[in-house]
């Protein structure tokens, strides 16, 4: 059995924390929804384990949305910017839908998909 220092262990996991934190990357997505629509198309926003995620909504009505799998929601006000803020941890696809009694089952606005790093 081979004995590593306690300071050999220490700087072992600070360069792997640092490596990590040198790929992590902040992403900035918009989504404007108009009529019910959402754009840009393709409506899948991409980003790594570890990144720090921002999701910008607008939105030409008043709105409630929900970012499954992290369970973030808002409420989204007309012409005002709403922000969903994460960090990725989960991996997967998860939809941000609207959610309102009067529409039923809709398709998702558009998906965040999360790549293990």
């Amino acid at each position: 059995m081979r004995f590593v220092s306690r300071r050999t262990f220490l700087i072992a996991l600070l360069l792997g924390t640092l490596s990590h934190a040198a790929f992590a990357e902040n992403r900035v997505v918009e989504l404007a929804i108009r009529n019910g629509q959402a754009s840009p198309k393709p409506d899948v926003f991409s980003a790594s384990q570890g990144d720090e995620v921002v999701v910008r909504i607008t939105s030409d009505k008043p709105l409630h949305v929900h970012l499954h799998g992290y369970d973030i929601e808002s409420e989204v006000v007309p012409n005002v910017v709403t922000s969903l803020r994460f960090t990725a941890t989960l991996t997967g696809r998860f939809p941000i839908e609207v959610h309102s009694d009067q529409l039923r089952k809709q398709r998702p606005l558009a998906y965040v998909e999360v790549r293990p790093r």
